[in-house]
Parts: C-alpha cells; structure tokens; sequence
C-alpha cells in the first residue's frame, strides 16, 4: 500500500479582522492511502478516517525502509491515530 502524506492547515484572519489574507498554520499531519485510480493522489480519507479534502499533499517520500513515514520537521505534529494504524499493519 503507497502512503501519501497529507497535512491539515489552519487558516486565521488577523485579530483586528483587519484587510489582508489568513495566515496559514501547521496542522495535523496524517497518513493516506494512494488513490487506485489516480497514482499519487490521496484517497479520499485518512488512516484515521479524516477526509482529505482540503488538506495538502506534502512532498516527502521515506528515505528507505525503516524511515518515518512523515518528515521529521513534522513528528510534532504527526496524527498518532494514522502512525498507529501503519504500525500496526
């Protein structure tokens, strides 16, 4: 099973709600499963059944086996359900 690694992002808006975009912030990153129809795309939900619409696709593949399967800037924001579920496959 090829695993895509994906990350929800936070959007805020400035506290005086003032102009300007959201600034966007690290989210939770999750473990996916390879879209079958679509080779390098997410499927449509998480290992911990997320959907992952609307998150990022991060451009990281495993160094070999036995590396994490999430960027190691990343591991504090690593879903445990998800590292759980490819631990435990």
């Amino acid at each position: 099973m090829g695993i895509i690694v994906v990350e929800e992002t936070r959007r805020q808006m400035s506290e005086d709600f003032g102009p300007g975009d959201a600034v966007a912030y690290n989210g939770a990153v999750h473990a996916a499963p390879a879209d079958p129809s679509v080779p390098g795309d997410p499927a449509d939900t998480t290992l911990c059944s997320k959907p992952t619409r609307g998150m990022e696709k991060l451009p990281y593949t495993p160094a070999g086996p036995g590396a994490p399967w999430y960027p190691r800037n990343k591991r504090q924001w690593v879903c445990r359900d998800c590292d759980e579920a490819l631990h435990s496959a």
